[in-house]
């Protein structure tokens, strides 16, 4: 199997096995979130890729991250990703939206009414968060009570709804990254007593009344998940990762959702990678994620662990990754200093390979 060979993931066929791996970039409006003309541009340079994952994406006025970030909550913002969906399937790309809540990793000076970031339980995460006062440790949570997860899951389920009227392909669940759904996932976030915390069962809960929102909306065919086992510079650890992770593969195989989509790097120590374990339990399209370049990529298809792999900072500096990996060529250094600032400069304007 070649990372150029066209692959399917769920109802859709796709040109090739290469995914744009979700990369925030905040150059949506400051103050709407909405997304921006130059916004667009940057997602149809990118439609060589089989297929794109958006920046992650904002379903609450109560997950708010650095000024530029993006969001998918009312009808303004829904007008403004129209404009990406439809310079993507333009330029002949495929583009699905991943949808998230920052749960304890936000910062109450960002947050309407100061309020106090939600979270599984008052646990803060460890590390600092960029505040308008600068960068700050992150606040001590407050707890979601029980009657109030209802209406959380509805929020992604309205932001699905976005998505669709939006015109994307389909949407990504974001319970990766020790964002709010990882936190209810993981025994290191969640102490919880109630039917949200304790078993490796009531842990996924949140995440699988999620997907189910969210297939209401788009179908199983047009629904992935993104989760990042290895993830834990937040504090996020789980004392069975294996066990948390075959459980959440089963159920959804049992949902018969699009894709799965591990972040998994080389790096992590043969004994330790779940890649081929959930794989087996995991039928759908499996996309693994983290750190890869071109040799590697082939060589996880060649080894089974993977359907499609997704390339992040690559697509960062090179618009024509998928080109460049076929040829060969050489590829753009990507410029740190302009990866969450810099409007137009140092998203937009990286070159292309030349033509012929």
């Amino acid at each position: 199997m070649s990372i150029f060979q066209s692959g399917q993931i769920g109802n859709l066929a796709l040109a090739n096995r290469i995914v744009m791996a979700p990369l925030g970039r905040a150059r949506s409006d400051v103050q709407s979130r909405v997304p921006l003309p130059r916004v667009a541009t940057y997602y149809s340079q990118r439609a060589g890729a089989g297929l794109i994952v958006s920046e992650a994406t904002h379903v609450s006025p109560n997950s708010v991250s650095r000024p530029g970030g993006s969001a998918i909550h009312n009808a303004e913002q829904v007008e403004g990703w129209k404009a990406v969906t439809a310079a993507v399937h333009a330029a002949g790309g495929r583009i699905f939206q991943q949808l998230f809540h920052l749960g304890r990793k936000a910062h109450q000076g960002r947050l309407p009414g100061n309020a106090l970031p939600v979270a599984p339980s008052a646990i803060a995460a460890q590390g600092e968060v960029e505040t308008p006062q600068g960068p700050q440790p992150f606040p001590v949570p407050r707890a979601l009570e029980r009657a109030e997860i209802p209406a959380l899951v509805e929020e992604f389920r309205q932001a699905a709804r976005n998505s669709l009227l939006a015109g994307f392909d389909g949407v990504e669940i974001h319970a990766a990254n020790g964002y709010l759904i990882d936190q209810f996932l993981r025994d290191g976030s969640n102490r919880r007593q109630d039917d949200y915390g304790g078993s490796v069962a009531n842990r996924a809960r949140l995440l699988l009344e999620i997907v189910d929102a969210v297939i209401g909306v788009f179908g199983p065919g047009r629904v992935g998940v993104r989760i990042s086992p290895h993830f834990e510079v937040d504090g996020i650890g789980d004392s069975d990762p294996a066990a948390l992770y075959t459980h959440v593969a089963e159920q959804l195989q049992a949902r018969g959702i699009a894709y799965l989509h591990l972040i998994e790097p080389d790096s992590v120590e043969p004994a330790r990678r779940l890649a081929p374990r959930l794989r087996q339990l995991f039928r759908g399209a499996f996309i693994l994620a983290g750190e890869f370049d071109r040799a590697r990529a082939i060589r996880a298809l060649a080894e089974g662990r993977a359907d499609f792999v997704a390339f992040g900072r690559l697509f960062i500096a090179n618009p024509d990754l998928v080109e460049r990996l076929r040829r060969e060529a050489p590829l753009n250094p990507p410029d740190e200093a302009t990866f969450y600032s810099g409007e137009e400069h140092g998203y937009i304007d990286y070159p292309f390979l030349a033509v012929g």
